[in-house]
């Protein structure tokens, strides 16, 4: 019965914290310090005693000091001085660390919609050509967005360009990249025909 009792108590830790510490630049002695400190301290207040937090660990009062100064250098908490009436005191303020999952949240979902879009454009290729992309076609794609720095956007148009002049070679796709970036087009002038570009022909000749 005591068993099954146990088995339900739940202790509620962020799960952002929990699962990203270490991509947060945290250790576990850290990570177990801030978790304390949130615990105990959803706003600013007063900083606890030093026996509070070595509660439940292995670390002593200096390796916990050490860690606070960690915790603070790399801006996950803050502690502040209040003059009072009955003398001064240090706050404690974990609102650092909530802004910092925050922002780690938000620059995540941003990765995981450029790896949506990168899949996109795979599928956008492979569909077009009808046909699977070859392992060496795949790492030319990602050197031209890691390396060279084009967009999704431009690749897509740059390959839909190809395709319209009947070219499904990776590598005339990307001397079209290369043109596009080294000269834009004006609007107002005629494009020239992409085949005899292509071929080497300069867009301002």
């Amino acid at each position: 019965m005591l068993e099954k009792y146990i088995r339900n108590i739940t202790f509620p830790v962020n799960k952002i914290l929990f699962d990203h510490y270490s991509e947060l630049g945290l250790d576990e002695s850290e990570v177990i310090i801030l978790i304390k400190l949130m615990e105990h301290h959803s706003d600013s207040r007063p900083l606890p005693d030093i026996t509070q937090l070595t509660e439940g660990t292995t670390l002593s009062g200096r390796a916990i000091n050490m860690i606070m100064e960690q915790l603070i250098g790399k801006s996950f908490i803050e502690i502040s001085h209040d003059t009072a009436e009955r003398g001064k005191a240090e706050i404690l303020s974990v609102e650092p660390a909530y802004r910092k999952l925050a922002e780690f949240i938000s620059s995540d979902k941003k990765g995981v919609k450029d790896e949506h879009q990168i899949q996109e454009l795979f599928s956008f290729v492979e569909n077009l050509y009808g046909r699977a992309l070859s392992p060496s076609e795949f790492e030319r794609m990602n050197s031209w967005l890691a390396d060279s720095g084009y967009s999704v956007d431009m690749i897509k148009e740059s390959v839909n360009l190809a395709y319209k002049n009947q070219i499904t070679s990776l590598q005339y796709v990307e001397r079209i990249l290369n043109n596009l970036n080294r000269t834009p087009l004006e609007p107002q002038r005629e494009r020239p025909p992409v085949r005899d570009w292509l071929k080497g022909e300069d867009l301002d000749d």
